[in-house]
């Protein structure tokens, strides 16, 4: 009888393994955005996997929100900020729920329909397309009549803006603060800023470590949104470079490789310095 069990939970493993990797459902574009004279918008849902797929889509509001040492999280529940900004509730797919064959792809038509009293801003939510192979659930028999079913859900998460009137935002760098660590030599370069403006920061972060001979010896770049004030958190791995003094250079632009300039909001170029002294 153990035998029987073993066997068959390091098969269920693999089995689940195997159609989680294969999962191949794929969305375009990841983030959607609709104009106040448009009210309508669409994206693509393709069935890349050797299984019939089931489809749904629904809407939540979330968004994602530093602490103090410039960890990420993900917020949602938030009574007050989903009052201000979620556009959830006013959006309608499509069609909703369907199936897609292997191969075969679908496009959603979302419709938004958004209180006429809503100020001037940016209001966003998520689409959460999720997807279950439609064919029957495995199963697995031993001798002792040991079975399993499986079954595995796949959930997108991608974005949805509205933009209503006069948009526009900003970023302003209140303070660059550093931490080392010698014993890893791990240097956490942290960026106090403010979001201004009403609508999120869509863009990219870059930071260079500079050397006193102007050569930049560290790159980190993140494509990222800043939807309220914040710490942004870059780390470094420094244990081979000498002592000395070196520039942070850190510098905030709107500009995506997977969202179009013209989508989005836009403001001048960021860019603001300090020092670290590494000894």
């Amino acid at each position: 009888m153990m035998k029987s069990i073993t066997t068959f939970i390091a098969i269920l493993f693999i089995i689940s393994s195997f159609n989680i990797a294969n999962a191949q459902v794929t969305i375009a574009p990841t983030n959607l955005f609709i104009g106040e004279n448009a009210r309508f918008g669409t994206y693509m849902v393709i069935n890349n996997s050797n299984d019939t797929q089931e489809i749904s889509i629904d809407f939540a509001f979330a968004y994602s929100q530093s602490d103090g040492n410039g960890f990420r999280t993900i917020v949602q529940g938030d009574e007050e900020t989903t009052a201000s900004y979620s556009i959830a509730e006013h959006i309608r797919a499509f069609p909703r729920n369907f199936t897609l064959a292997p191969g075969q792809r679908q496009v959603v038509r979302l419709r938004l329909t958004p209180p006429n009293d809503l100020v001037d801003g940016t209001y966003w939510a998520r689409i959460k397309t999720a997807s279950t192979p439609e064919t029957p659930p495995i199963e697995l028999q031993s001798n002792n009549a040991v079975a399993a079913r499986v079954g595995i859900r796949v959930e997108q998460v991608t974005g949805i803006f509205f933009k209503k009137g006069t948009v526009s935002t900003g970023i302003d760098v209140n303070e660059i603060r550093t931490e080392y660590d010698p014993e890893s030599g791990t240097l956490a370069v942290l960026v106090d800023h403010s979001r201004t403006g009403n609508s999120p920061f869509l863009g990219s972060i870059t930071t260079s470590l500079i050397d006193s001979d102007g050569q930049e010896v560290r790159r980190g770049f993140l494509s990222t949104s800043l939807y309220f004030d914040g710490i942004f958190r870059q780390e470094f791995e420094i244990p081979d470079l000498p002592n000395g003094e070196y520039l942070i250079r850190t510098t905030f632009e709107t500009s995506r490789s997977d969202i179009p300039e013209s989508d989005l909001v836009q403001m001048a170029t960021v860019t603001e310095t300090a020092t670290f002294v590494k000894r």
